[in-house]
């Protein structure tokens, strides 16, 4: 009977224990604390090498949840999916953005979350989404590989260049500029002393150009003064042709009709000396009678 009661309180401590396990397990695996989560979406375009099911989602360095489930996007493998259980009370914005990173040295990944502005919309489900879907944007590994696959490239390219241009014609080209710099340098050296004196004329030349430029300035002047006096000549000539076409016009007014009738007398005169000359001719008698008929004589 006593070995009977041993093993019952055996029993009832192995099946408490037990128990206890199973419910300290469920509170480390999904924690017993009443948080609620909210499921979300990423889309990934890189890899996500080192991140698992249960990583941390951090937003601003502040843990806020866990990765849900990891996996290849089915319509393009080239993205991956990523489930993520947030804090229900966290909001997350439309301008919200999911990065991957790494711890230190250790290289375990995590989601870390950014942006969401203040007065941006909260982000909800889109039609045709069972989640809402955080937009990805790329990890500083990503960046750096990018920037080095560019440099890559542009050293090829720089490198493809340089052979193009150090062949062999612009090679001589080159060398033919190096000899000709050489022949310029050892006439500058020959000719320095010509070079001196062309210096020297030239700051002479420079002083005296303010004597010049003074020169200049006075016969400008003058010419201005001439130009003024032509302008002013002109001017009085203008009113000169102007009184003198006065004049014309007044002699014109005035004088005109008197030749014309001075004129026209003279006409009448002349022909009057004509017709009396061509009686003078018929009959030279009428000097002495005058044009009266003379009195007829006895028997007449």
């Amino acid at each position: 009977m006593e070995n009977t009661n041993n093993y019952f309180r055996i029993g009832l401590f192995v099946i408490g224990f037990t128990v206890v396990f199973i419910i300290l397990c469920l509170w480390l695996s999904v924690g017993l604390s009443g948080k609620t989560y909210k499921t979300y979406v990423v889309y990934m375009k890189e890899s996500v090498s080192g991140l698992s099911d249960k990583a941390p989602v951090k937003y601003n360095g502040v843990e806020i949840g866990y990765v849900a489930n990891v996996s290849l996007y089915k319509k393009d493998p080239a993205l991956v999916t990523l489930k993520l259980a947030i804090e229900s009370q966290v909001p997350i914005y439309t301008d919200t953005r999911a990065i991957l990173e790494t711890q230190g040295l250790t290289g375990i990944a995590y989601i870390e979350l950014q942006g969401g502005e203040k007065g941006a919309k909260q982000l909800h489900a889109q039609v045709g989404e069972k989640y809402p879907v955080i937009k990805s944007s790329p990890s500083l590994l990503f960046r750096l590989d990018n920037a080095l696959d560019d440099l890559t490239h542009n050293l090829n390219d720089i490198s493809s260049g340089l052979k193009t241009v150090l062949n062999k014609q612009n090679t001589e080209a080159v060398r033919d500029i190096i000899q000709n710099f050489k022949f310029l340098s050892d006439n500058l050296k020959n000719n320095s002393k010509k070079l001196n004196l062309i210096i020297d004329n030239t700051s002479k030349a420079s002083n005296a150009l303010p004597r010049v430029m003074h020169s200049v300035e006075e016969s400008a002047k003058s010419v201005q003064n001439i130009s003024a006096k032509l302008s002013r000549t002109s001017d009085e000539a203008d009113k000169t042709m102007q009184a003198a076409s006065a004049t014309v016009q007044h002699v014109n007014n005035q004088l005109l009709p008197q030749i014309q009738a001075s004129v026209q007398t003279f006409q009448s005169t002349m022909t009057n000396l004509k017709d009396f000359s061509g009686e003078l001719d018929a009959n030279p008698s009428i000097i002495i009678r005058g044009k009266a008929p003379a009195v007829p004589g006895p028997g007449e």
